[in-house]
């Protein structure tokens, strides 16, 4: 698309660079896009070079599908159309940068208030000259997100097979709140397959390899978007903006990082990780602190209390430091919490309400709804009014003393059983037990010369097992005494025979 440059109308003067001189043109739209604010950018050198690269750039854009345009769009300040006078290319269209890409600031020169283009040379730059323009630092997590969305715009061009070619301090804005970054001076990209692209170098961004090698592609861009990371990482220290030692980023980034950006940084092109992995990384390293507060349980634990009693929430949040707990009317109270399930203590609410948990980062904010919490009051009690109550037991009868002959007419509705005798046990005397046991034994006998008795006076209080042992000992020893005279009898009545 071409545009008259007398169409234009009225210009406004923004600012010269060594390439062109940059003009807003308050009163002129596109037809196709009639809410995007126009500046346009006029030749100064080298002239036909620039109109045929800023050709190929509007073909490009063209040429995309709309998803695709307007993520370019949303990346860089892109080539929107070129403006001729007469048959000559004399300049390019573009978006006019957004305001929030912009800080206020004091003119050095004259003293008066005055906007200043916030480029990527603020992301290095020491505390004194920030305080000088009364710029707060950058933090870490916005200083990720930036040079990830740096890495992404480089990265999408590669995409569609274009280099981005000249980075530097000057070619990208940022803004803030939310942090946000898009490309300048994009007339200077090329296709990969243009032959005759000739792309420049800022001074301390140019790869080793172009010492010899006068071209630009991927592996350049790469190189550069190294020396990016490593300089955005280390933001005030002295000549930064030059240093290519990649040894500067050790300790910046977690292993996997510094290992990317070191090849990145590397002589080695082949070596070199593509725009993608880079992205890839950053993304995940950024993702993981940018989320916004995730509930991943809570429950009011004790929805019905006593007034005066403590209340109980049970929780799991994560991405926040603390949580704010409302029960109905009741002073909110603020918890701290750590990602893991946790126990809170509600302090003796005062009123029944609805229990609710909010939690926010600067990512996002989340309430959740935990039910009603009751208060109830105990009845008033008191002892006295208990004991005037409770119903008098009667009088117990007194029981009359227990006999045995209160058993009689129980016991006589109980039949009879009969049971054998017992044998009767024959009376013996104890007194003399061991003359008893020598008269049952040797009735008459006169064997105090044959038999030697022990004390049976000791033998009785023995068990009655050891009696028997000893009256067997005695009779086998009578016997024997007795067989000299049982054999002479026997053979004194055999001569008889």
């Amino acid at each position: 698309m071409r545009v008259n440059r007398s169409d234009l109308g009225p210009l406004e003067e923004i600012s010269e660079g060594g390439f062109g001189r940059v003009y807003r043109a308050p009163q002129y739209r596109l037809p196709a896009d009639p809410a995007t604010a126009i500046a346009y950018k006029e030749f100064t050198t080298d002239v036909d070079a620039q109109a045929r690269s800023a050709e190929k750039a509007v073909l490009f854009r063209d040429l995309m599908s709309p998803a695709d345009r307007a993520d370019l769009d949303r990346c860089a300040v892109w080539p929107l159309a070129l403006v001729a006078d007469g048959a000559a290319v004399t300049g390019l269209l573009m978006p006019l940068i957004p305001a929030d890409f912009f800080f206020d600031t004091i003119d050095p020169f004259t003293g008066g208030n005055t906007r200043m283009l916030r480029d990527l040379q603020w992301l290095i730059a020491n505390p004194t000259q920030l305080a000088a323009q009364k710029m707060a630092p950058v933090d870490e997590i916005d200083r990720l997100v930036l040079i990830a969305r740096l890495v992404y715009d480089i990265g999408r061009l590669h995409k569609h097979g274009w280099v981005y070619g000249d980075l530097s301090l000057m070619n990208a804005a940022y803004a803030l709140d939310p942090p946000r970054l898009i490309l300048l001076d994009c007339d200077g990209a090329a296709s990969l397959t243009d032959a005759g692209r000739k792309q420049s170098h800022s001074i301390g961004w140019k790869p080793p390899e172009c010492a010899q090698l006068n071209i630009q592609d991927r592996e350049t861009d790469v190189y550069k978007l190294g020396l990016a990371i490593m300089r955005f990482l280390n933001p005030g220290v002295e000549d930064i903006s030059t240093k290519t030692d990649r040894r500067l980023i050790a300790g910046k980034l977690d292993p996997v990082g510094v290992g990317l950006v070191e090849r990145a940084l590397g002589a080695d092109r082949s070596a070199r990780p593509t725009a993608k992995e880079l992205y890839a990384y950053l993304h995940a390293v950024v993702a993981a602190r940018v989320a916004p507060p995730e509930v991943v349980a809570a429950r009011l634990a004790t929805p019905l209390r006593v007034r005066g009693m403590d209340a109980r929430v049970e929780l799991e949040i994560k991405n926040v430091p603390e949580v704010t707990i409302r029960v109905g009317a009741n002073p909110p109270q603020t918890v701290p919490t750590n990602g893991q399930p946790q126990v809170h203590i509600v302090h003796s609410p005062q009123t029944s309400g609805p229990v609710t948990i909010e939690a926010a980062n600067r990512f996002g904010a989340v309430s959740v709804d935990l039910g009603e919490l009751t208060l109830y009051e105990l009845p008033p009690f008191d002892l006295r009014d208990l004991v005037g109550t409770l119903p008098r037991l009667p009088a117990v009868p007194t029981l009359e003393a227990f006999t045995l002959g209160a058993l009689a007419p129980a016991l006589a509705t109980v039949p009879r059983v009969r049971v054998p005798e017992f044998p009767k046990i024959p009376s013996v005397p104890t007194a003399d037990l061991g003359g008893v046991i020598r008269e049952m034994v040797l009735p008459g006998s006169d064997i105090a010369g044959t038999l030697q008795f022990p004390d049976l006076g000791a033998l009785v209080a023995e068990p009655t097992r050891e009696i028997a042992d000893v009256l067997t000992d005695l009779t086998r020893q009578f016997a024997e005494s007795q067989r000299d005279s049982y054999l002479t009898a026997a053979a004194n009545a055999k001569d008889d025979d």
